[in-house]
């Protein structure tokens, strides 16, 4: 299947639902060893356009802020690129209503990722929420460049409910090596987790090639099996691309998750 990652392409002037890609995402877990862990857990994939615009009846441009999510357990998911090509294939289509707009977009995401999609126009981008505790400061002795090879290590506490951040992860794109940043969030409940630990097992991503929503299914998987837990949830808030940003989230079943932005989206 064709991908336009790494491609130079053309910026669209029609539009032309064509151009969206989808990812085989039991491919992308088998790659990385994934595929038997995705039963324990559940999410959604949070994406955010803020580059989204096309004509009203009249030919003047309307822009809203786009907000898309579908399930981690859809067959497909959809790449970066692909997705923003075909967002700029709309800026010169018009539509009588913003309704008529959104249909649109539900319409074509769904046909080619084959599951529900939930879409909104905003005017708004979503409201910043933060109560967790930065580890950013934690001291770390010593690094490693592979995150596996990493030990995360119980702290003294039996059991704890905590939130924790850390706005200094950093991953590379599976195709083109360019660094992707995110703010990854961790709140879990059970034994406590060592935040130096926990610090070193997030920066060694730093030069580890693979999607977003692999990276965070790899920190749940990782967290959660090294880790005694009753609950956990990850979110990765990763920083725009394109006028794109994409914020995975995965948490043990049961667990009520949301999504928020981070200051620096």
């Amino acid at each position: 299947m064709k991908t336009f990652l790494g491609e130079n392409s053309a910026i669209p002037k029609e539009y032309d639902p064509s151009i969206l890609t989808p990812l085989n995402r039991y491919d992308s877990r088998r790659k990385s060893g994934l595929v038997d862990a995705s039963r324990d857990f559940e999410g959604r994939d949070y994406w955010t356009s803020y580059e989204t615009s096309w004509l009203n009846s009249k030919g003047v441009p309307e822009n809203k802020i786009l907000n898309l999510s579908y399930s981690c357990n859809s067959k497909f998911f959809v790449e970066s690129k692909s997705l923003k090509l075909y967002l700029y294939s709309l800026n010169n289509k018009k539509f009588n209503s913003i309704d008529e707009a959104r249909k649109l977009l539900e319409k074509d995401l769904q046909n080619v990722l084959k599951t529900d999609v939930e879409i909104e126009l905003n005017d708004e981008p979503r409201d910043i929420k933060d109560d967790s505790v930065s580890i950013d400061k934690t001291p770390v002795d010593s690094m490693d460049s592979h995150p596996n090879a990493l030990v995360l290590e119980p702290g003294d506490i039996d059991m704890l409910e905590e939130s924790l951040s850390c706005s200094l992860f950093r991953s590379l794109c599976p195709v083109t090596a360019q660094p992707d940043w995110a703010t990854i969030y961790i709140y879990y409940k059970g034994n406590s987790i060592q935040h130096s630990g926990l610090l070193r097992y997030l920066l060694s991503f730093r030069n580890h090639q693979g999607f977003h929503e692999e990276c965070v299914e790899r920190i749940f998987v990782d967290i959660l099996k090294r880790c005694r837990l009753d609950e956990l949830c990850v979110r990765a808030n990763f920083l725009r691309r394109g006028g794109i940003e994409i914020n995975p989230l995965r948490s043990t079943p049961g667990v009520k998750f949301s999504i928020s932005r981070e200051i620096r989206q």
